[in-house]
């Protein structure tokens, strides 16, 4: 082993997504950052620094449900103490498992939470509670509701109504004959 990752997926640990937290997410994210911090204040009390390079090579970031650690310089997982023979990449990985401990607990506690407020407006919306459209879902439906409009033409007889509306306006090929008119003078 050379680099170092003990990244911690709190979504699997709790069996849930970050969806399900529904407004108790930034809570959540708060919980999470309190744990990064406490880990990063570990980090640099007991990281040696010779050059700064493994030190700064640390990732410490959350990612949704997910806080990313690791370290991509190829002797950080070799790196120890003067005189101690254990890695110190296992001493941070105890503490931020003890760290995680706190989190998951508190991510279990707004879980309950936001499934009992989840709860008390189903008898509001029927069985299905509240249902929120995903953002891709929305977007994906709009980009090709109007790509489908740019392919549509209008019919002949939409064009016999746009011609009686509009009687001095070219409509259809009558307009790309006078703008191929206008291009030759």
């Amino acid at each position: 082993m050379s680099s170092v990752d003990f990244s911690i997926n709190f979504g699997r640990r709790v069996g849930a997504a970050r969806g399900d937290l529904g407004r108790l997410w930034s809570d959540a994210q708060d919980a999470i950052e309190e744990a990064r911090f406490r880990w990063q204040e570990d980090l640099l009390e007991v990281w040696p620094v010779d050059t700064g390079t493994s030190l700064q090579a640390w990732d410490n970031y959350t990612d949704g449900l997910v806080w990313v650690l690791r370290n991509g310089v190829e002797y950080a997982s070799f790196v120890h103490a003067a005189g101690d023979d254990q890695p110190i990449w296992e001493y941070l990985q105890a503490q931020a498992e003890t760290y995680a401990q706190d989190v998951v607990a508190e991510l279990n506690r707004l879980l309950t939470r936001a499934r009992a407020e989840e709860g008390s407006q189903a008898s509001l919306f029927g069985a299905r509670g509240v249902q929120r459209p995903s953002v891709s879902g929305l977007v994906s439906g709009a980009v090709f509701r109007a790509l489908a409009r740019s392919f549509e033409r209008p019919g002949r007889g939409a064009r016999q109504r746009l011609r009686e509306r509009f009687p001095n306006q070219p409509i259809g090929r009558a307009a790309s004959r006078q703008r191929d008119r206008s291009r030759l003078r």
